[in-house]
Formats: structure tokens, sequence, C-alpha cells
């Protein structure tokens, strides 16, 4: 949900991240009271061009592959469903669900335009390649305010369905 969960990834060879757009850009409404941001300017899409920047600029092997998306510009714009998907388009993979996929189908072709590129974004990254320590970790992610609170929330949801599942699984056996 952070740039810096993200650079702490990188810098520990993770394989892949998957961040979440979607779920950022519900927390920037949230606090804000806005509707909608037009999708170069969604919350959610400015923290993965970050991240994708600074793992293209720094040669980090890490895959920046977003995930949970929702409309930028509010859901009651007819297209919206899919402004973070082309806001992203280029980023190195994504995980689509098929309603999205089927509204980017019906799209017409000249709609559809790399938004992230690695070169371009690379040279573009403003942040310097700094080297995490458990100490500045921890320094830093007290000031993050909406990584804190997205993580809470999905480990919740995590722990939840857990729970759930080893119910299911031992009433059935």
């Amino acid at each position: 949900f952070s740039f810096l969960q993200a650079a702490a990834a990188a810098q520990a060879g993770a394989y892949l991240i998957s961040p979440f757009p979607g779920r950022i850009l519900d927390w920037h409404k949230k606090q804000t009271g806005l509707e909608g941001y037009a999708p170069e300017a969604d919350p959610g899409v400015l923290a993965v061009k970050r991240m994708y920047a600074y793992f293209r600029k720094y040669q980090y092997d890490t895959i920046c592959m977003p995930a949970s998306w929702r409309p930028s510009r509010g859901a009651a714009v007819e297209g919206s469903d899919v402004d973070e998907i082309l806001a992203l388009a280029g980023v190195d993979e994504m995980t689509i669900p098929e309603p999205l996929l089927n509204s980017l189908c019906a799209l017409s072709p000249d709609v559809v335009k790399r938004n992230c590129d690695p070169t371009t974004d690379a040279a573009a990254c403003n942040d310097p390649d700094f080297r995490l320590t458990e100490e500045s970790f921890a320094q830093y992610w007290k000031t993050d305010v909406c990584g804190q609170e997205k993580l809470k929330e999905g480990m919740d949801a995590f722990t939840a369905e857990t729970e759930k599942l080893i119910t299911i699984l031992i009433e059935k056996f």
C-alpha cells in the first residue's frame, strides 16, 4: 500500500509486489471527501507509478503487478471502471478481473496508450536510492498513515477469511 513497503520489498529482493491502487484511492477519497480524481492524479495511480519508476531507475528486478481497481473519476462516469488500468498501461504486469477485461475489449484501440515506460519513468524518478534499515523503516512507517491503515485492514480481512476456512474444514472433516 505504500512506497516504503515497495522499496523495502525491492531491497530485500522480492520477486513481485502487488500494490492496490483502488484501495489507496478509497483511502484518499475518505480522507479528502472528494468523489473522484482525474486518472493521472489518482493517488493510487501515482503511488504505483512511483513504485514502478523507483524499481526501474535503480534496476531492481522486482515486478510491479497492481491489482484491485476502482473508477478514478467515480462510478457514475461512463467508462471510468478502467481509469486506473489505462493510467498504468505499460507497468510490468497487472491482475485484471474478467469484467474489466471485457470493458477494455470494448474500447476503441486508440484509447489504449502506454502510460508507463521503464526508460521514461526511470528518468522521471525523483526518489534517491536510499538503503532501509529496520530503524529507518520504523521511523518512516510511523508517518505513513495510509500504509498502516490499509495494511491492518488487509491483514484483518485475511485473518477473518482464514478463520472462516478453518471452520468450514473442521465441519467437513
